[in-house]
């Protein structure tokens, strides 16, 4: 099966922390190491580990980042022949703290060269050919919605970071995957914790398609478009 992922690479820099600061607090970290990151190339990565047929399209600098990136793709069985080099901008990156035990993190991005993917980089064969083209938001809005309409696969998209979707997008998504932050932002509400059924009365009001809520420790919810929500529990 192809799978054409279209969005964001970033070199991240992972931080240990005992736990998560607070707004202006400052923690000590224990350890920080580089990785390749970011949503897309993530996605990238676990299904070129799956199997072949895994295209990445995408942007980063010309830069030694941009280097490893392509590298640790490349590496992981991805075709990253559309994964174009963009002069004058540098590879995304990310700073990510990571709380020991629980695995909670917060993200800050820094696009870089994902700013630049355009809706001319997403209208390729591999995008239009593909069985599955995944998606997130860490690349222009355009460019997202370009590569939903010119797909003939199944479109799974992973709104983060959240922002109002316009109907010219979710029309085009089969499968909506956010986790409970992102739900409730995305449909105006405060972020708390809450039952399966009113987070898919939540999930309803904000897309027509498939919705899968992921909720961490708790696991995912499975939001049908229509009928009853199923609840899949992560095992211990």
């Amino acid at each position: 099966m192809s799978v054409t992922v279209v969005g964001s690479l970033n070199e991240d820099v992972l931080v240990a922390v005992g736990r998560l600061p607070g707004r202006g607090e400052t923690v000590i970290g224990r350890s920080a190491v580089l990785a390749p990151g970011g949503k897309g190339a993530n996605q990238a990565a676990a299904a070129g580990v799956l199997g072949r047929g895994v295209h990445m399209v995408g942007r980063v600098g010309e830069d030694p980042a941009g280097d490893r990136q392509l590298a640790a793709l490349a590496g992981a069985g991805v075709d990253v022949g559309l994964v174009h080099r963009t002069p004058g901008a540098p590879t995304g990156s990310a700073t990510i703290p990571v709380e020991d035990g629980t695995g909670e993190n917060l993200i800050v991005v820094v696009p870089g060269a994902n700013a630049e993917l355009t809706p001319g980089d997403a209208d390729v064969e591999s995008v239009r050919r593909a069985a599955v083209v995944l998606l997130q938001l860490e690349v222009p809005l355009e460019t997202v919605t370009a590569a939903a309409r010119v797909a003939t696969g199944t479109v799974v998209l992973t709104p983060a970071p959240p922002r109002p979707l316009p109907a010219t997008l979710t029309d085009r998504i089969d499968v909506l995957v956010p986790n409970e932050h992102e739900l409730a932002d995305l449909a105006g509400v405060e972020v708390a914790e809450r039952p399966a059924a009113e987070l898919a009365r939540l999930a309803r009001s904000i897309a027509p398609c498939a919705v899968v809520v992921t909720l961490g420790a708790r696991g995912a919810l499975v939001v049908p478009p229509q009928g009853r929500c199923c609840c899949r529990r992560r095992r211990p």
